[in-house]
């Protein structure tokens, strides 16, 4: 009989399009995965957030598809970000996710900004802007609304609101013996906001800090500068500095790789 004592058999990463395939073949959680012999659950999306990453996450926690032997990897998205019911019909969202597979099937490296929840709900992903390249007229309006005439949006409290969230997510996953990682990318998410000393607006003495364990979390900055992230790993310096090409991905998994051993995460 074949025996494994590997303490996890996958890996599941959460995140925005900047641990998406975004035009690239494969993200930073493929490479890892591979490199560690394990599984791989790819929850990451394009204009994703967190919200649809702790709905996605927990819902595979439910369907047992996530559990103890599994290390998840969840990156922080802007806070602003969330779902939203779509006005599309089904005709509407299967040609949809048929155009964006057909795309990646020439390597163009797309996601899908609609999502198909549990009860068949369709939802759009929301993000700031996202109204400007949205094409169904409705859904169009709704999200220009929500950001502009008159607009409803609030940084500090959905960074706090999403610390809530992040505490009970913490605490679910503990209870199930699941290894719960936050990887940052610089300030980027909710922690950002309220646990930046550095900040002229520092919330550390009402969102305690000693709420969450931060031996759990790493950061992209630990392994590479700032100046690298946008230039020699990013995916088309100068015009995109923000998602990763595929350099970039290769050293964020070789990075975190070595920072969870460092911890003892593996």
């Amino acid at each position: 009989m074949e025996l494994d004592f590997k303490k996890y058999n996958k890996l599941a990463v959460c995140g925005c399009s900047i641990s998406d395939r975004t035009k690239v073949r494969y993200a930073w959680g493929d490479y890892l995965s591979a490199s560690l012999g394990i599984d791989y659950l790819h929850l990451a999306g394009g204009a994703g957030s967190d919200k649809r990453n702790i709905r996605l996450l927990v819902q595979a926690i439910q369907q047992g598809e996530v559990d103890e032997k599994t290390l998840v990897l969840f990156q922080p998205a802007e806070v602003t970000r969330r779902e939203m019911p779509s006005h599309v019909d089904e005709e509407w969202y299967a040609d949809h996710v048929a155009d964006v597979n057909n795309r990646n099937l020439h390597g163009e490296g797309r996601t899908p900004i609609l999502d198909k929840s549990l009860t068949g709900q369709i939802v759009a992903r929301y993000k700031i802007d996202s109204c400007h390249w949205t094409t169904n007229e409705k859904d169009k309006a709704m999200q220009l609304a929500y950001q502009e005439k008159p607009g409803c949006m609030n940084v500090l409290f959905d960074a706090e609101v999403l610390s809530v969230y992040w505490y009970m997510l913490q605490g679910l996953c503990d209870s199930k013996n699941i290894k719960l990682v936050m990887v940052q990318d610089w300030d980027r998410g909710w922690q950002g906001h309220l646990l930046n000393d550095q900040l002229p607006m520092y919330f550390g003495d009402k969102i305690l800090p000693e709420w969450y364990n931060k031996d759990n979390w790493i950061n992209f900055k630990d392994f590479m500068t700032d100046e690298e992230r946008r230039t020699m790993y990013a995916l088309q310096p100068p015009h995109d500095t923000v998602h990763f090409g595929e350099a970039g991905h290769v050293v964020i998994a070789d990075g975190i790789e070595k920072l969870l051993k460092e911890r003892g995460i593996l």
